[in-house]
């Protein structure tokens, strides 16, 4: 939406603007659906000085204080759920319920299943209902469907239950996506998420002892070895559930963790975004764009490739035990599997630090170990138990750093909060359909080597290198793109739209913003550049 306009003054007017054809503004009427930061700055924006850096830094680290903790649990105990099924295989949940080997299959894919069915209703509850009360909600839930997974007796109970939990766990991911946009600029989004990544390979060390100490438990009495394992992390998500019904945030304009005038520098903070912080009214012209946006399908088809190779989540256990190591080693052997998970996360952090606009060479590198994890898995003698085990754990140091690069790039490259949104929903619907098929041809005949699934494996990371190239290309392109024809144009990007409202007696009034409280989508905003 684009009038030629002469800039008004710093204050707000009654429909006395003075117009003029030198300078394109963004002009959006309020009742159109413009950010919830609009009303917080409203008479701020006199002083367009950018942000002093000490105080930019210090409440950036009030905001890490408050949000990364309740993040870094949250991420924790999913990991430790999301490993249950994986870990109860040694211990017992396959013979109590009578599990064939395709069955248990397929309750790795029934989890994704509902996270797909429920991925669109929970971008729809997040666009018109307070983040941290929908996710607070669906953690209660959550807890609840794991806990139950102890009462199930066969494969049905239980692929209904894994249905159910992939339902309420879909909008975790999405919902710390939105926050992280909200609250961090583009650096800041790649490491936040990356930490929040990390807690995946903390996750796999605490659900190893979690399987270690269970595993003592007497096989003859109530409740099994792998019901305490169901028990115990549905007893931990309530804690989560807890903690977040006391503090997490909805957003910036409300964080009870920040002053008022710190909500206005939270939202100062991060106007280089240029995507805004929230908008709670559904835009129609934005959805239609993300389906016609080039880049929406990149990002999916990399999510869905990129997860082929996740059907180690569920069969960890029982590749590391094929090795020819015993349950009670297994149940131990998977910590190191946790430590190079943050180890690699880290340092892809670290790396994006160093280089901002690198995150696509970060993570066609991040799934070199992986590469090589797998073409060692398939060709060391298979008497090599010690050597298969070390390239395991190779495996591991790759594939979840790239995975989190991607994450943010997401995250970072889309503006319009309809349009962020959807972006985001099909993002994760591709995510969700590579785990359903990747659970699939981890099948008993192709043990102990395995050939099939690390051949699988090989094929979607050189189709993630091309994907990630694609991206690259198409962005850098664009950005190109848009500083020719502001250079052609001999002017500078202008940071500032206007809002239109009508008072009550029928006199319109504009006032001035950052372009990005505009909610106006990347492909409507010149002014906005693609991370690379």
């Amino acid at each position: 939406m684009e009038q030629d306009a002469k800039r008004p003054s710093p204050t707000d007017e009654k429909g006395s603007a003075s117009w003029d054809d030198s300078t394109s503004v963004e002009v959006v009427n309020y009742d159109e659906g413009v950010d919830v930061a609009v009303d917080l700055v409203a008479g701020q924006h006199a002083d367009d000085a950018p942000l002093d850096p000490a105080e930019a830094r210090r409440i950036r680290q009030k905001i890490d204080w408050h949000l990364l903790p309740l993040l870094f649990l949250l991420y924790t105990v999913q990991g430790i759920d999301k490993g249950t099924l994986g870990s109860s295989a040694i211990l017992g949940i396959r013979k109590d319920n009578h599990l064939s080997s395709a069955e248990y299959n397929n309750l790795g894919s029934a989890f994704y299943i509902g996270y797909i069915v429920f991925e669109y209703p929970h971008q729809l509850a997040l666009q018109y209902l307070p983040v941290a009360r929908w996710l607070t909600f669906n953690i209660l839930l959550w807890a609840l469907f794991v806990g139950l997974h102890a009462t199930a007796s066969n494969y049905g109970g239980l692929f209904g239950l894994r249905f159910l939990l992939g339902a309420t766990e879909g909008c975790v991911t999405a919902s710390v996506m939105l926050v992280c946009s909200m609250f961090y600029n583009r650096t800041e989004i790649g490491e936040r998420i990356g930490w929040t990544f990390q807690c995946n390979g903390l996750a796999l060390i605490i659900s190893s002892f979690i399987s270690f100490g269970v595993y003592h438990a007497d096989p003859k009495h109530h409740p099994n070895q792998w019901q305490w394992l169901m028990i115990i992390t549905s007893l931990m998500t309530f804690v989560v559930f807890l903690l977040f019904l006391w503090r997490f945030p909805n957003n910036p304009t409300t964080a009870p963790f920040l002053t008022p005038d710190e909500r206005i520098s939270a939202v100062k903070r991060v106007q280089s975004n240029q995507n805004g912080i929230e908008t709670k009214t559904w835009k129609k012209h934005q959805f239609l764009e993300t389906l016609w946006d080039p880049k929406t399908w990149l990002f999916f088809l990399f999510a869905a490739i990129s997860n082929l190779q996740n059907g180690i989540g569920i069969q960890y256990a029982i590749i590391i035990k094929g090795f020819g190591f015993s349950t009670w080693q297994t149940t131990l052997l998977s910590i190191p599997s946790g430590a190079v998970q943050i180890i690699s996360v880290t340092t892809g952090g670290l790396l994006l630090r160093r280089f901002p606009n690198s995150r696509s060479w970060i993570a066609i590198g991040a799934f070199v170990p992986s590469v090589i994890g797998a073409i060692l898995l398939m060709t060391l003698p298979i008497h090599n138990k010690s050597g298969l085990l070390v390239s395991y754990y190779v495996l591991n140091l790759g594939g979840t750093p790239g995975f989190v690069m991607m994450l943010s790039w997401v995250t970072s490259a889309t503006a319009g909060h309809t349009k962020k949104l959807a972006t985001n929903g099909i993002f994760l619907i591709g995510y969700a359909l590579g785990q359903i098929c990747c659970t699939q041809f981890w099948k008993s005949q192709y043990a102990p080597r395995d050939m099939v699934p690390w051949s699988i494996n090989l094929a979607s990371y050189v189709g993630d290198w091309i994907l990630i190239l694609a991206l690259r290309v198409y962005l850098q392109r664009e950005n190109k793109r848009r500083d020719a024809i502001q250079a052609a144009s001999g002017k500078s990007d202008n940071e500032f739209g206007y809002v239109e409202r009508t008072d009550a007696d029928g006199q319109v009034i504009r006032q001035r913003v950052e372009k990005a409280l505009l909610d106006i989508t990347d492909r409507e905003n010149m002014s906005f550049r693609y991370v690379l």
